[in-house]
């Protein structure tokens, strides 16, 4: 029996939608190309795995988990780019006023942080462990056979993935560094928002209309997702405390790397804050009601497979 009945729907789901968004907009989505090769075997290899070896649950949980983010995250990613083709007027200007009246002044601020290499190095290494914490806390789960934490997990994260990729359809930003510091000399702080405003620009106007998986980068602003997962990841390893505080920690320092390593305002923060929180609460429904929902077709499919495998085998 496949144990993440409700990510193997929403992971369906993700991926229908991001194939019919590519097309309704005409885009040539090819990042999406390798979700049906990926599929059959991992169907096939899940399902045989756990009707032939029927111990081996963590083998066969990890290979459903890595085929699932493969879906996930390249379905994920696709929508995002879709999402920025809205093309709704951008909020730049607003997200500065909020911050100067909060005393926040993005460009004097990252003016002052760029003399400290060191710390910028620290920052941006915490910054780029986004991936890496996502697969790790899979993984963790897979060792310690914590299906159903394993199953919410995946729900959580793409509740807060589109919850993201809504509001920055709603609110879209092109970021600090393209907005606040085009011209800005900086020696040792990132600029590479600077080409991720241009990708969301050229998203916009319609002269970027092939999303492959060379080109495709984190596009998102407002909200910040780096933020979400700091708080997603070390709520989700809590039953655990030596995890829990190892993460706890590195994930405070992400939290932090978010406004000058990832091309955030200090409101995209703050966003990042409220969409974690929601998708914590969305995901415990929506885990509760997919994994209901997915129950009986699961398995329907898992008795006809069983069934099948019991006619192949010789009879003594």
């Amino acid at each position: 029996m496949i144990g993440l009945r409700a990510t193997v729907v929403l992971a369906g789901v993700v991926y229908v939608l991001a194939l019919g968004g590519s097309a309704l907009l005409q885009v040539r989505a090819s990042v999406l190309d390798g979700v049906p090769l990926c599929l059959g075997p991992a169907a096939f290899l899940c399902f045989y795995s756990r009707l032939v070896f029927p111990r081996a649950v963590r083998v066969a949980q990890g290979m459903e988990a890595a085929f699932i983010i493969i879906v996930l995250g390249l379905s994920l990613a696709c929508l995002s780019y879709i999402a920025a083709m809205a093309d709704l007027p951008l909020r730049d200007r607003e997200m500065v006023w909020i911050e100067r009246h909060l005393g926040f002044d993005w460009l004097q601020i990252m003016g002052g942080l760029d003399r400290w290499p060191g710390v910028l190095k620290l920052l941006d290494g915490a910054y780029a462990t986004f991936t890496s914490q996502l697969i790790a806390t899979v993984l963790v789960l897979v060792i310690a056979r914590r299906t159903r934490e394993l199953d919410r997990f995946f729900i959580t994260f793409v509740c807060a993935t589109f919850l993201a990729e809504i509001t920055s359809t709603l609110l879209p930003t092109l970021g600090p560094m393209s907005a606040l510091a085009g011209n800005a000399a900086f020696q040792h702080l990132p600029t590479l928002g600077r080409a991720t405003g241009e990708t969301v620009l050229a998203l916009r106007q319609g002269t970027l209309s092939v999303i492959d998986l060379d080109a495709i980068n984190g596009i998102i602003c407002f909200p910040s997702l780096h933020a979400a997962v700091a708080i997603i990841v070390p709520f989700t390893l809590r039953w655990n405390k030596p995890l829990f505080w190892a993460f706890a920690v590195l994930d405070t320092v992400m939290f932090v790397s978010a406004v000058p390593s990832g091309n955030h305002y200090f409101c995209d923060v703050g966003g990042g804050v409220a969409v974690a929180v929601l998708a914590i609460v969305c995901g415990r429904h929506v885990h509760e009601r997919l994994d209901r929902l997915g129950a009986p077709a699961l398995a329907n499919i898992h008795a006809a497979l069983q069934g099948r495998s019991a006619r192949m085998t010789p009879a003594e």
